[in-house]
Protein backbone atom coordinates (compact mmCIF):
# COMPACT_ATOMS: atom_id res chain seq x y z
CA UNK A 1 0.00 0.00 0.00
CA UNK A 2 1.03 3.63 0.13
CA UNK A 3 1.73 3.16 3.78
CA UNK A 4 4.00 0.43 5.03
CA UNK A 5 5.84 -0.15 8.28
CA UNK A 6 8.13 -2.58 10.00
CA UNK A 7 7.88 -2.35 13.78
CA UNK A 8 11.02 -3.26 15.65
CA UNK A 9 10.79 -3.78 19.41
CA UNK A 10 14.00 -2.80 21.10
CA UNK A 11 15.51 -4.69 24.11
CA UNK A 12 14.40 -3.29 27.49
CA UNK A 13 17.99 -2.59 28.57
CA UNK A 14 18.42 0.03 25.82
CA UNK A 15 17.27 3.34 27.17
CA UNK A 16 17.83 6.99 26.32
CA UNK A 17 18.67 9.44 29.06
CA UNK A 18 17.92 13.13 28.76
CA UNK A 19 19.05 15.91 31.08
CA UNK A 20 16.67 18.86 31.57
CA UNK A 21 17.66 21.55 34.08
CA UNK A 22 19.73 19.11 36.08
CA UNK A 23 17.06 16.44 36.17
CA UNK A 24 17.57 13.15 34.41
CA UNK A 25 14.59 11.77 32.56
CA UNK A 26 14.85 8.10 31.62
CA UNK A 27 12.92 7.24 28.53
CA UNK A 28 12.53 3.72 27.19
CA UNK A 29 14.08 3.39 23.74
CA UNK A 30 10.73 2.21 22.36
CA UNK A 31 10.03 5.88 21.68
CA UNK A 32 11.97 5.27 18.50
CA UNK A 33 8.95 3.27 17.34
CA UNK A 34 7.56 6.72 16.55
CA UNK A 35 9.90 6.83 13.56
CA UNK A 36 7.95 4.23 11.62
CA UNK A 37 4.57 5.59 12.72
CA UNK A 38 5.41 8.98 11.24
CA UNK A 39 6.78 7.57 8.02
CA UNK A 40 3.60 5.51 7.61
CA UNK A 41 1.58 8.67 7.33
CA UNK A 42 3.55 9.94 4.47
CA UNK A 43 4.37 7.18 2.53
CA UNK A 44 3.59 7.43 0.41
CA UNK A 45 10.38 8.58 -9.45
CA UNK A 46 11.70 10.30 -12.13
CA UNK A 47 11.99 13.91 -13.28
CA UNK A 48 8.88 15.13 -15.07
CA UNK A 49 7.80 18.16 -17.05
CA UNK A 50 4.79 20.18 -15.93
CA UNK A 51 2.76 23.13 -17.20
CA UNK A 52 2.25 25.54 -14.30
CA UNK A 53 -1.15 26.87 -15.24
CA UNK A 54 -4.02 27.02 -12.77
CA UNK A 55 -6.83 25.13 -14.50
CA UNK A 56 -10.52 25.55 -13.66
CA UNK A 57 -12.41 22.27 -14.15
CA UNK A 58 -15.98 22.91 -15.28
CA UNK A 59 -17.14 19.28 -15.35
CA UNK A 60 -17.15 16.54 -12.68
CA UNK A 61 -13.77 14.83 -12.41
CA UNK A 62 -12.83 11.71 -10.44
CA UNK A 63 -9.20 11.58 -9.32
CA UNK A 64 -9.41 8.06 -7.85
CA UNK A 65 -11.50 5.56 -9.82
CA UNK A 66 -12.01 2.29 -7.95
CA UNK A 67 -14.23 0.16 -10.16
CA UNK A 68 -13.53 -3.55 -9.69
CA UNK A 69 -10.77 -4.80 -11.96
CA UNK A 70 -8.94 -1.47 -12.25
CA UNK A 71 -5.23 -1.81 -11.52
CA UNK A 72 -2.12 0.32 -11.10
CA UNK A 73 1.50 -0.86 -11.19
CA UNK A 74 4.08 1.41 -9.56
CA UNK A 75 7.87 1.51 -9.54
CA UNK A 76 9.57 2.53 -6.30
CA UNK A 77 13.01 3.93 -5.58
CA UNK A 78 14.89 4.78 -2.40
CA UNK A 79 17.16 7.67 -3.39
CA UNK A 80 19.43 7.12 -0.38
CA UNK A 81 20.11 3.39 -0.72
CA UNK A 82 19.32 3.24 -4.48
CA UNK A 83 17.06 0.26 -3.79
CA UNK A 84 14.27 -0.21 -6.34
CA UNK A 85 11.08 -2.25 -6.47
CA UNK A 86 7.50 -2.37 -7.70
CA UNK A 87 3.99 -3.28 -6.60
CA UNK A 88 0.51 -3.52 -8.08
CA UNK A 89 -2.82 -2.35 -6.69
CA UNK A 90 -6.05 -3.98 -7.91
CA UNK A 91 -9.54 -2.76 -7.08
CA UNK A 92 -11.82 -5.52 -5.81
CA UNK A 93 -15.62 -5.68 -5.81
CA UNK A 94 -15.70 -5.49 -2.00
CA UNK A 95 -16.49 -2.49 0.21
CA UNK A 96 -15.73 -1.75 3.85
CA UNK A 97 -17.28 0.87 6.16
CA UNK A 98 -15.37 3.17 8.47
CA UNK A 99 -16.28 6.44 10.21
CA UNK A 100 -19.52 6.75 8.25
CA UNK A 101 -17.80 6.32 4.88
CA UNK A 102 -17.82 3.43 2.42
CA UNK A 103 -14.35 2.39 1.29
CA UNK A 104 -13.48 0.29 -1.74
CA UNK A 105 -11.09 -2.55 -0.88
CA UNK A 106 -7.97 -2.54 -3.08
CA UNK A 107 -5.54 -5.45 -2.90
CA UNK A 108 -1.78 -4.87 -3.01
CA UNK A 109 1.08 -7.13 -3.98
CA UNK A 110 3.13 -5.20 -1.40
CA UNK A 111 1.11 -6.68 1.46
CA UNK A 112 -1.94 -5.29 3.26
CA UNK A 113 -5.01 -4.04 1.42
CA UNK A 114 -5.50 -0.36 0.59
CA UNK A 115 -8.88 1.36 1.13
CA UNK A 116 -10.13 4.36 -0.86
CA UNK A 117 -13.25 6.49 -0.44
CA UNK A 118 -14.63 9.63 -2.06
CA UNK A 119 -17.12 12.00 -0.44
CA UNK A 120 -18.02 14.95 -2.64
CA UNK A 121 -14.68 16.53 -3.54
CA UNK A 122 -12.82 14.86 -0.65
CA UNK A 123 -10.64 11.78 -1.15
CA UNK A 124 -9.74 9.47 1.73
CA UNK A 125 -7.34 6.61 2.26
CA UNK A 126 -7.70 4.21 5.17
CA UNK A 127 -4.73 2.23 6.47
CA UNK A 128 -4.92 -0.56 9.02
CA UNK A 129 -1.79 -0.75 11.21
CA UNK A 130 -1.68 -4.02 13.10
CA UNK A 131 1.27 -2.95 15.24
CA UNK A 132 -0.82 -0.01 16.51
CA UNK A 133 -4.07 -1.96 16.61
CA UNK A 134 -5.48 1.15 14.97
CA UNK A 135 -6.88 2.42 11.70
CA UNK A 136 -5.76 5.82 10.40
CA UNK A 137 -7.88 7.79 7.98
CA UNK A 138 -6.10 10.28 5.72
CA UNK A 139 -7.82 13.09 3.80
CA UNK A 140 -5.13 13.16 1.13
CA UNK A 141 -6.83 15.11 -1.67
CA UNK A 142 -9.52 17.72 -2.35
CA UNK A 143 -10.42 18.52 -5.94
CA UNK A 144 -11.80 21.79 -7.30
CA UNK A 145 -9.59 23.98 -5.09
CA UNK A 146 -7.62 26.98 -6.29
CA UNK A 147 -3.82 27.06 -6.18
CA UNK A 148 -2.58 28.05 -2.71
CA UNK A 149 -5.57 26.57 -0.86
CA UNK A 150 -4.66 24.39 2.14
CA UNK A 151 -6.33 22.03 4.58
CA UNK A 152 -5.06 20.55 7.84
CA UNK A 153 -5.59 17.15 9.38
CA UNK A 154 -4.62 16.09 12.88
CA UNK A 155 -3.78 12.40 13.13
CA UNK A 156 -3.91 10.79 16.56
CA UNK A 157 -1.42 7.94 16.86
CA UNK A 158 -1.29 5.50 19.78
CA UNK A 159 2.26 4.31 20.43
CA UNK A 160 2.49 0.98 22.31
CA UNK A 161 3.97 1.41 25.81
CA UNK A 162 4.28 5.16 25.18
CA UNK A 163 0.86 6.72 24.79
CA UNK A 164 -1.00 8.92 22.34
CA UNK A 165 0.44 11.78 20.31
CA UNK A 166 -0.92 13.96 17.52
CA UNK A 167 0.69 14.56 14.14
CA UNK A 168 -0.53 17.57 12.11
CA UNK A 169 -0.43 17.32 8.33
CA UNK A 170 -0.92 20.43 6.17
CA UNK A 171 -1.78 19.82 2.51
CA UNK A 172 -1.54 22.62 -0.07
CA UNK A 173 -2.59 22.79 -3.73
CA UNK A 174 0.60 23.75 -5.57
CA UNK A 175 -0.80 23.57 -9.10
CA UNK A 176 -3.80 22.53 -11.18
CA UNK A 177 -2.17 21.39 -14.41
CA UNK A 178 -3.48 20.99 -17.95
CA UNK A 179 -0.99 18.17 -18.37
CA UNK A 180 1.92 16.42 -16.70
CA UNK A 181 4.42 14.18 -18.49
CA UNK A 182 5.98 11.31 -16.57
CA UNK A 183 8.25 8.61 -18.01
CA UNK A 184 7.23 9.58 -21.54
CA UNK A 185 3.49 9.47 -20.81
CA UNK A 186 1.34 12.59 -20.71
CA UNK A 187 -1.53 12.79 -18.21
CA UNK A 188 -4.28 15.39 -18.47
CA UNK A 189 -5.87 17.37 -15.62
CA UNK A 190 -3.37 16.80 -12.82
CA UNK A 191 -3.39 18.18 -9.26
CA UNK A 192 -0.08 18.72 -7.46
CA UNK A 193 -0.33 18.52 -3.65
CA UNK A 194 2.46 19.38 -1.19
CA UNK A 195 2.27 17.94 2.34
CA UNK A 196 4.10 19.31 5.38
CA UNK A 197 4.36 17.68 8.81
CA UNK A 198 4.08 19.93 11.87
CA UNK A 199 5.98 19.75 15.16
CA UNK A 200 5.65 16.47 17.03
CA UNK A 201 5.38 16.10 20.79
CA UNK A 202 6.29 12.64 22.08
CA UNK A 203 5.23 11.74 25.65
CA UNK A 204 8.25 11.85 27.94
CA UNK A 205 10.49 13.90 25.67
CA UNK A 206 11.30 17.38 27.02
CA UNK A 207 11.11 19.16 23.66
CA UNK A 208 8.94 18.86 20.55
CA UNK A 209 10.55 17.36 17.47
CA UNK A 210 10.59 19.56 14.36
CA UNK A 211 10.64 17.43 11.21
CA UNK A 212 11.84 18.71 7.86
CA UNK A 213 9.58 17.40 5.11
CA UNK A 214 9.26 17.79 1.35
CA UNK A 215 6.36 15.59 0.23
CA UNK A 216 4.83 16.03 -3.22
CA UNK A 217 2.05 14.01 -4.84
CA UNK A 218 0.42 14.21 -8.27
CA UNK A 219 -3.08 12.95 -9.09
CA UNK A 220 -4.46 12.56 -12.62
CA UNK A 221 -8.15 12.78 -13.51
CA UNK A 222 -9.67 9.39 -14.23
CA UNK A 223 -6.52 7.55 -13.12
CA UNK A 224 -5.46 8.33 -9.54
CA UNK A 225 -2.07 8.95 -8.00
CA UNK A 226 0.66 8.93 -10.62
CA UNK A 227 3.72 10.26 -8.78
CA UNK A 228 4.92 10.78 -5.23
CA UNK A 229 8.22 11.83 -3.70
CA UNK A 230 8.55 11.90 0.09
CA UNK A 231 11.65 13.43 1.67
CA UNK A 232 11.59 13.34 5.47
CA UNK A 233 14.30 14.37 7.94
CA UNK A 234 13.66 13.95 11.68
CA UNK A 235 16.29 14.55 14.37
CA UNK A 236 15.83 12.66 17.65
CA UNK A 237 18.29 13.72 20.40
CA UNK A 238 21.21 11.29 20.88
CA UNK A 239 19.90 9.10 18.05
CA UNK A 240 20.86 8.80 14.37
CA UNK A 241 18.95 11.21 12.16
CA UNK A 242 15.93 9.74 10.38
CA UNK A 243 16.49 10.57 6.74
CA UNK A 244 14.34 9.19 3.92
CA UNK A 245 13.88 10.02 0.25
CA UNK A 246 11.43 7.68 -1.47
CA UNK A 247 9.77 7.91 -4.88
CA UNK A 248 6.76 6.13 -6.36
CA UNK A 249 5.98 6.39 -10.08
CA UNK A 250 3.06 4.94 -12.04
CA UNK A 251 4.33 2.57 -14.73
CA UNK A 252 1.15 1.02 -16.17
CA UNK A 253 -2.55 1.09 -15.36
CA UNK A 254 -5.91 -0.30 -16.43
CA UNK A 255 -9.07 1.63 -15.59
CA UNK A 256 -12.36 -0.22 -15.91
CA UNK A 257 -15.03 2.24 -17.17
Amino acid sequence: AWLRCCWKKLPPHKQITYRLRGTFIAIHAQTLIMKNALLLLLTLPLLAYQCNKDVVYTEPVNFQPVKAGSSWTYDTKNNISSATGSFTLTATSKDSSFNGRTYRVVSSTAGANVYFAKSGSDYYQLANFEALNQQLELLYLKDGLSVGTSWDQNISVNIPAIGSTTVKLTNTVVANLNSYTLNGKTFEKVIHIKTVMGNITIPGLPLAITPVTDINSYYAAGIGRIYNRSKVNIVIPTQPTINTDDETSLRTYTIVP
